[in-house]
């Protein structure tokens, strides 16, 4: 049976342990550019809707119609009223 000595297990392990932080910090440093390049893009392309919505007009809002009869609306929401009564 071979026995490694204490100093090159410790050894070792350092070793493992730097690779799997060396690893770690690659992937946050990464992660960290790929968020900023990420977020410059959402900036371009943000500036290129608010330029798009500059030179198009807002839609007019829907405006109630002219011929709207009252009479009706009265009738219907009382059959509506009746309906819920009678059904619940």
């Amino acid at each position: 049976m071979n026995i490694m000595p204490i100093t090159e297990l410790m050894i070792s392990g350092l070793n493992l342990m730097l690779l799997g932080m060396g690893i770690v910090f690659t992937f946050l440093v990464t992660l960290v550019f790929s968020m900023l390049g990420m977020s410059r893009l959402a900036q371009a392309v943000e500036e290129q809707t608010a330029d798009r919505e500059k030179i198009m007009p807002p839609s007019p809002a829907m405006q109630p119609s002219v011929g709207t009869r009252g009479d009706l609306v009265a009738v219907i929401s009382a059959a509506i009223s009746r309906y819920r009564t009678t059904h619940s």
